[in-house]
């Protein structure tokens, strides 16, 4: 081989640092696969197994076209997947807090303060990372029916007028 001033005679200026790079960079991947610890590629999720057969969402109380009293507390109840997680809806709004259902699938709801009108709740049932929903219930809210004024009944034997005494007509023969 030819050299030119202790240089080969096809060298470039940079020749030397562009191709060591590759080969140096190669061998610091590999000592970095080599020596730190592995991880798996895919995440590891756990889903819980769907039921053979999932019960459907019902709501038992108060059936469609009940009518409720303002100022009492409204009881919601129904059944629902057992273990599930259920959730009333008035129209498409979320009511108070999820609940969990029993181990016989009941599950039961308390609305205080219930405005007067017409109104529609839907129960949403979360079992096994599915809602199951029940049909809609529409119910009416009234005001508490008024009474009207009964005297109170009289003692028996007693009157409240005073005594007449009863005269026998003056022409009725005996």
């Amino acid at each position: 081989m030819y050299f030119v001033q202790g240089r080969p005679r096809y060298w470039v200026p940079g020749f030397d640092t562009a191709h060591l790079a590759v080969p140096a960079l190669m061998i610091v991947v590999g000592l970095l696969i080599t020596y730190l610890p592995a991880r798996s590629v895919t995440r590891n999720r756990t889903v819980p197994p769907v039921p053979a057969q999932v019960m459907q969402t019902t709501i038992l109380s108060p059936l469609a076209g009940a009518e409720l009293t303002i100022g009492q507390t409204a009881v919601i109840e129904g059944l629902a997947q057992p273990g599930g997680i259920v959730r009333l809806y008035w129209y498409a709004q979320p009511i108070g807090e999820p609940t969990r259902v029993g181990l016989d699938g009941r599950w039961q709801f308390t609305i205080a303060n219930l405005p007067a009108g017409t109104h529609s709740v839907r129960a949403g049932a979360l079992v096994a990372a599915r809602n199951i929903w029940s049909s809609e219930v529409v119910f009416t809210a009234v005001a508490p029916a008024s009474k009207p004024m009964v005297k109170p009944a009289a003692k028996s034997g007693t009157s409240s007028k005073a005594p007449t005494k009863t005269r026998k007509p003056a022409n009725s023969r005996p």
